[in-house]
């Protein structure tokens, strides 16, 4: 039987695709004071950019429980192995939740594995493994997917401030810019598991040139697939359609409106906006 594959929120999966692949999606939470949200169950991506905006208090992020991962597991039918690929372990203790509650499976193999990746680069990772498992792959055949796509898997992310990761703790390597991005907007990307700077643009248009630049570095060979992200920043992903994505002959999966959900949302804040993009081999 096909290896069952088990993911988290972060992955901002399209659900059409997590239900055609049968892929299991564990949420993260997100906490405003006293009131704790799932991410894509309690609060969608529309309430939390109002609440972002109306509330006091700025939200905190957390992984799920181990409980959660357990009723995840236990709620996949038969006694299959089961791979469960998460966000970055330099971004968010998931895994170890995750690991925790493997370990309580008696019945059948879960193997925990570190994306070293977040959002729709974690995503691509995820649609490969369960494809192949549905084509008869095992856990370890999965695993060097998994690890394949940490250096092929890519993301540029423009945020209008660092302000957003710094409250939240995730800056990372980005905290160079700190103190020196004024009238700048930091383009940020996925490196090694960790929040990284790319460069800096002093406008919008400086910061496509910089995203498609990114993309020609990363991608030398070409672009296998590709996806448009951003928080309420719909202007800025319709042109990254019109001058990048329709510019590409990408051969896998494209998705142009990835909507930044609620737990990266807390991180980037809002009018962020980037391009992730698997890079052929």
């Amino acid at each position: 039987m096909p290896v069952k594959i088990v993911t988290d929120s972060t992955a901002s999966l399209p659900t059409a695709i997590a239900k055609e692949l049968g892929i299991k999606v564990v949420p993260l939470h997100v906490r405003f004071g006293t009131t704790d949200y799932r991410e894509g169950i309690d609060l969608n991506t529309e309430e939390f950019y109002r609440l972002l905006e109306s509330s006091p208090e700025h939200p905190a992020t957390s992984q799920p429980n181990p409980s959660e991962f357990a009723q995840a597991y236990g709620e996949l039918e038969g006694n299959d192995d089961i791979a469960s690929i998460h966000l970055s372990t330099e971004l968010s203790k998931t895994a170890e939740s995750a690991s925790q509650a493997s370990r309580e499976m008696t019945d059948r193999q879960v193997e925990v594995m570190d994306s070293r990746l977040v959002s729709a680069p974690l995503a691509f990772s995820v649609i490969a493994a369960a494809r192949a498992a549905q084509q008869g792959a095992t856990l370890s055949d999965i695993r060097n997917i998994v690890d394949d796509h940490a250096t092929r898997a890519h993301v540029a992310l423009v945020v209008p401030t660092l302000e957003y990761l710094r409250r939240g703790g995730r800056i990372g390597a980005a905290a160079a810019f700190l103190g020196s991005v004024l009238n700048f907007m930091p383009v940020l990307e996925i490196r090694d598991g960790q929040v990284g700077p790319v460069t800096r643009a002093r406008s919008n248009n400086k910061a496509h040139a910089v995203i498609a630049d990114h993309v020609r570095n990363r991608a030398p060979n070409g672009v296998e697939s590709w996806a448009i992200l951003h928080a309420n920043a719909a202007d800025q992903r319709d042109r990254l359609r019109h001058e990048l994505a329709d510019t590409l002959d990408a051969t896998g999966d494209t998705f142009a409106d990835i909507p930044i959900g609620p737990v990266l949302g807390t991180h980037s804040g809002p009018g962020a906006f980037g391009f992730a993009f698997v890079a052929r081999p």
